[in-house]
């Protein structure tokens, strides 16, 4: 099986948003985090993260956790199991 992030790699310029998306992936496979941190890592304006946070979470790719005030997102494990999927 493959890894979601070669899966989206793989896939590069195919989809526009891939690039973008991936970035998150990479960023959110190391812990959970909030939006502006995701942009930080990634060099993505905020709104354009949640444009792609808020897709990949219709598609089960990622989830969001409040914690106080704040929204964490983090990789979903049948996230990961559907991208394996699709390339069987």
């Amino acid at each position: 099986m493959i890894s979601p992030k070669a899966y989206l790699r793989s896939l590069k310029n195919v989809r526009k948003g891939l690039e973008t998306r991936t970035k998150i992936v990479d960023a959110l496979g190391r812990k959970q985090l909030p939006v502006g941190e995701i942009s930080r890592l990634t060099g993505v304006s905020a709104r354009r993260v949640r444009y792609h946070l808020r897709n990949m979470q219709h598609d089960g790719v990622v989830v969001r956790k409040r914690v106080g005030k704040r929204f964490y997102w983090m990789m979903t494990g049948a996230g990961q199991a559907s991208l394996d999927e699709a390339l069987a």
